[in-house]
């Protein structure tokens, strides 16, 4: 009993702790690209951009609404903190399901979260923090089963993994390796058939949304866009139109990106050195003092006694990491190797409570601290390379670059802007409602060349642009910049 109190409050300050920085440190404005998307479309339930992420879109809307403090933007900024931090304690009990000291646990949650490419994650409006945090819980679960053989765990185990899918289909990659934990003894054959209906019942009710989402809101107009002729699906209400079978399967498997040639080069010689050039060397300086070397005989620690336990939290952590690397439309691939500094983290902790036990047999408790101060060298090492997330949080451009599009156009303009550039712009006109009469047409700025002269006759025309577009026939001027941003008017 009093080892079980001691794991529950271990996995109690795995959480606080991380959720109070993470919390504090959390970036306060409207982003561009797919920040921006997910700060926008959580709040409207809208449709963002592939793949889809309906689990993410509910948790978000139910989240900004129920919670009302602050901005908008900073509410979802905040999931992804808490996100980190749910994962922090997973590690922690990750660690305990190994028969890891609670104090090395607590270390090892910390250690996970104060990484800066995890910290970082934590501070700002993505999909994935959440739903790692979820495929992690069900991992964790598929570990207890393992080591205990209570089927209701193995059952919470796939229906935790079948949440994970409904809010981030990108899980699916951390799947083989937590199927893999979880075989550690046999399935029982009616509770697994009966979780696995139940998982894919979840998975596809919450899918669901897609198509019937995009269906109200191109019925009842709710994308201001429609009104000019454009056809459904464009970005925030309804992207790529998923009520139509075409735009349903374009949208949840992201094709036009080709993933599946990615998957299927995955494991090739090549990927695992472009994963290395993408990761290796941030992912070593995550680690210092040789903590990574150390983390590294954990793991081998962890192959040695359970050895398909440890195969498969290397592939639940190696594969979606290749993937990420891999992938040629991922514009951030470090938001896939949060399962690496989570296996980083558990290898610290299990070798740190052997080397403990190793040398304390006379003296534990001074063993215990010894080795915890090393670890705690390595959280200090995080917290001083920390500089640039903290400074991050001061970051307005998104907001500014919105404010001068209203200051520097008609009240009524339609205001043209790619997707990288539309986010902070559809978030002051569809969250803040401080857009005026102009329509946000979120599109690259030739796409609809021959519908400027005709949309002219009734409302200014403006382009929000890197550079000054070419829109042959036409002319530009410029109106106003922001940053890198410019803003041109388009004239006959």
């Amino acid at each position: 009993m009093v080892l079980r109190s001691r794991g529950t409050i271990a996995v109690a300050i795995a959480f606080v702790v991380p959720l109070v920085v993470l919390l504090s440190s959390i970036r306060t404005s409207v982003g561009f690209w797919d920040t921006g998307d997910l700060q926008t479309v959580a709040w409207i339930a809208g449709i963002p951009y592939p793949t889809g992420y309906p689990g993410y879109v509910l948790a978000g809307w139910l989240w900004t609404h129920v919670l009302p403090i602050g901005e908008v933007a900073a509410r979802l900024n905040a999931l992804s903190a808490v996100a980190i931090a749910a994962g922090a304690a997973v590690v922690a009990v990750l660690a305990l399901e190994l028969d890891v000291d609670p104090l090395f646990a607590t270390l090892s949650g910390w250690s996970f979260a104060f990484a800066r490419v995890v910290w970082e994650r934590g501070t700002y409006a993505d999909v994935h923090p959440l739903g790692f945090a979820l495929v992690l819980g069900a991992l964790a679960l598929g570990l207890r089963w393992s080591r205990g053989g209570r089927p209701r765990t193995l059952v919470a185990a796939i229906l935790w993994a079948a949440l994970a899918l409904a809010v981030d289909d990108t899980v699916v990659l951390v799947l083989p390796g937590a199927l893999l934990v979880g075989l550690g003894r046999g399935w029982p054959l009616r509770a697994t058939a009966l979780a696995i209906l139940g998982g894919v019942v979840m998975v596809g009710a919450v899918y669901a949304y897609l198509p019937l989402r995009s269906a109200y809101v191109v019925r009842h107009g709710l994308d201001p866009t429609l009104a000019l002729g454009v056809p459904p699906g464009r970005p925030y209400w309804d992207d790529h139109d998923p009520r139509t079978p075409d735009g349903f399967r374009a949208l949840v498997t992201g094709d036009e990106w080709s993933p599946q040639f990615t998957v299927a080069r995955i494991l090739s010689p090549h990927e695992f050195a472009n994963a290395y050039d993408r990761y290796g060397q941030e992912l070593l300086e995550a680690e210092p003092m040789g903590l990574f070397a150390a983390a590294a005989i954990g793991v081998c620690f962890v192959l040695a006694d359970f050895p398909l336990i440890g195969v498969g939290l290397i592939v639940a952590t190696v594969v979606p990491a290749l993937f990420g690397a891999s992938y040629q439309a991922e514009a951030d691939p470090e938001r896939y190797v949060l399962g690496l500094y989570a296996l980083s983290a558990l290898g610290l902790a299990v070798v740190a409570d052997r080397t403990a036990r190793a040398f304390g047999r006379d003296v534990p408790e001074l063993a215990r601290f010894v080795v915890a101060g090393l670890l705690g060298l390595g959280l200090v090492h995080d917290v001083l390379a920390s500089g640039s997330i903290w400074a991050a949080r001061a970051d307005h451009k998104g907001a500014e670059l919105s404010a001068q599009v209203v200051a520097s156009t008609h009240d009524d303009a339609l205001v043209v802007a790619s997707w990288n550039l539309a986010a902070p712009l559809a978030y002051r006109d569809y969250v803040q409602h401080r857009f005026g009469a102009r329509v946000l047409l979120c599109a690259l700025p030739e796409e609809h060349l021959h519908e400027y002269r005709r949309w002219m006759h009734d409302r200014q025309v403006v382009i929000v642009a890197l550079s000054d577009p070419d829109l042959p026939g036409l002319r530009t001027r410029l109106l106003g910049t922001s940053g890198d941003e410019l803003i041109y008017e388009v004239l006959p």
